[in-house]
């Protein structure tokens, strides 16, 4: 089941906070809008992923054979609430975030200014998506 799907917009690897175990996936301001889609990940602990997605779609992994294959390979670990994230691109490839949730925010941040770690929920942006399992 698709859980965020934004096929139209190019989404980057923006940051990683290891004390707080939060990672940021951003599609910056454009002319056609002024505002930055972020995606936060709560509590993650592995991530495959490439600095550009264009395109993205995310789903909870639910394919065993892969999920055996990440524990094994890459220590990726589904207890205790966490998951696996699968991202997919515009052109179907596929990525892997190990966390436990996941949220969607329209902010107007500047292009240096991260929103992960940040306790100052004045400028944290506009919440358009949670999800935790």
């Amino acid at each position: 089941m698709v859980i965020y799907c934004n096929k139209k917009e190019k989404f980057y690897y923006v940051d990683f906070s290891a004390t707080h175990s939060q990672l940021l996936l951003r599609s910056f301001k454009t002319g056609d809008r002024d505002y930055n889609v972020d995606i936060i990940i709560k509590g993650v602990s592995r991530s495959i992923l490439p600095t550009e997605i264009n395109g993205i779609e995310i789903s909870v992994l639910d394919d065993d054979k892969t999920i055996e294959f990440l524990q094994e390979k890459f220590s990726f670990n589904t207890e205790h609430g966490y998951l696996i994230f699968l991202i997919k691109d515009n052109i179907g490839k596929e990525y892997f975030i190990n966390g436990l949730s996941f949220g969607i925010f329209h902010n107007q941040l500047d292009i240096l200014e991260t929103s992960i770690g940040r306790y100052d929920f004045e400028n944290f942006g506009e919440l358009q998506k949670w999800y935790t399992d």
